[in-house]
């Protein structure tokens, strides 16, 4: 069984001056909402084996909380700069290449990619993808490479815990 837990950024400044796209920061409510979730995420995990981000700071920073808070060591954390700005069919490359031993794996990235990909993934139509979401997919295969639809298993994000 292989489960994958995709994971949009937390909240960052649409607008930042003089700051390109890649290197926004989080914002004060960005940085609560990934401390939120890290502690709502335990009730689906009790471990993850691999940890993979886009290392534009906003996602970078929202993976480094959340390790931290599910005791996963940040400097595990495998940054990959194509996250960002990636396409469906390079994260499917990305996750064909994870080695057959890791069972769980958490990927934080950037919409629109991380939406198109949860639809992809699954049989369901996902409708949102907000700030901070982690959407869990379980697939009954040994191999990352014989991924294809897997079912649901957990969606959550801020807004969906008031």
């Amino acid at each position: 069984m292989k489960k994958i837990i995709l994971v949009r950024h937390a909240q960052s400044p649409i607008e930042y001056a003089n700051i390109i796209d890649f290197d926004r920061p989080l914002n004060n409510k960005g940085v609560l909402e990934a401390e939120l979730m890290s502690n709502k995420i335990k009730k689906y995990i009790s471990k993850v084996d691999v940890v993979i981000s886009s290392g534009a700071k906003r996602a970078l920073s929202t993976s480094e909380i959340i390790a931290a808070n599910i005791n996963f060591n940040s400097d595990d954390i495998i940054i990959d700069d194509n996250i960002y700005n990636s396409s469906i069919d390079y994260m499917l490359s990305l996750i064909y290449s994870i080695p057959n031993k890791h069972e769980i794996v958490m990927l934080f990235g950037h919409n629109p990619t991380f939406h198109r990909l949860s639809q992809s993934l699954v049989k369901e139509r996902i409708h949102i993808f907000p700030t901070c979401a982690m959407f869990g997919i379980k697939f009954n295969v040994n191999s990352w490479t014989d991924i294809d639809k897997g079912i649901k298993d957990f969606m959550i994000y801020p807004d969906s815990l008031k």
